[in-house]
């Protein structure tokens, strides 16, 4: 994959976010050696989040693993740009379709603990967290227990992101 394309977006995030966050996870990208996609690096993966509005209340599911609420999101698989991962994953795990399009909100730089189940080391997700518009396709199976939240109900550190909740994504 190349790098800029990736990093390109993270730039016009500055006037938003967090400079410094921005700054490091450019950083990353640009040092980091070999695929980021996938889970072949085993220090440092690019992962998406999708953030999904019915009305004023967002989707979340419940981890499998840390049984804690969470954005709908996964690794980005070969072939695929983050964008694209926020929408197959917000399908994979909620059961519902995003229309494609959309608009890059964020990015994170999460760690993730060793997975016992998985053997799994200790490793960083570069998480990039993308708005979507649910589609009015008929929905599928979910994998995971799904949740509709309003914003005092959602988990702290995703509570920024209600301030999107109303807009236009047509």
């Amino acid at each position: 994959m190349n790098k800029e394309k990736l990093i390109s977006p993270l730039k016009k995030l500055r006037e938003f976010e967090d400079t410094k966050k921005i700054d490091e996870i450019i950083e990353l990208l640009r040092a980091a050696h070999g695929e980021l996609r996938g889970r072949k690096n085993p220090d440092l993966q690019l992962s998406a989040s999708s953030l999904v509005f019915q009305a004023e209340q967002l989707y979340f599911i419940e981890h499998p693993y840390q049984k804690e609420l969470l954005l709908p999101a996964g690794h980005v698989e070969l072939g695929e740009f983050p964008l694209e991962t926020a929408a197959r994953e917000f399908h994979e795990e909620t059961g519902f379709y995003a229309e494609m399009g959309g608009i890059l909100v964020d990015v994170n730089l999460i760690k993730i603990p060793f997975n016992e189940i998985k053997n799994e080391k200790a490793h960083l997700h570069i998480d990039f967290r993308y708005l979507l518009k649910k589609s009015i396709k008929q929905a599928s199976r979910a994998e995971l227990p799904v949740f509709l939240l309003a914003q005092q109900d959602a988990p702290e550190e995703f509570r920024k992101y209600y301030q999107y909740s109303k807009m236009d994504l047509s």
